[in-house]
């Protein structure tokens, strides 16, 4: 039971890991009265086009899973009548 805990556990840090924005670094390094400013990008580890694909599959999986459910929970019950008609008092 643990270990599929932890397993899901990685599973959703890879998953944040790779939906994270790009990692941008700045240093500054101090030279005299110079400053030089040096920047360093580094792309995203799954391209944007990947990302999108991978969002529309997982929409439609979980609007498949919707569905399921509530057609079992709402659609196919059958009808019936759980409606009575009130006592009357007769004078």
């Amino acid at each position: 039971m643990k270990s599929q805990k932890f397993l899901h556990l990685m599973v959703v840090i890879i998953v944040i890991a790779l939906c994270s924005q790009e990692v941008e670094c700045r240093r500054k390094i101090l030279m005299g009265r110079k400053t030089i400013n040096r920047t360093y990008l580094r792309g995203m580890a799954v391209p944007a086009y990947v990302l999108i694909i991978l969002v529309g599959i997982g929409q439609i999986i979980l609007g498949a899973i919707m569905y399921i459910v509530l057609r079992k929970v709402i659609i196919s019950r059958p009808i019936s009548g759980s409606y009575s008609v009130a006592p009357t008092s007769e004078p």
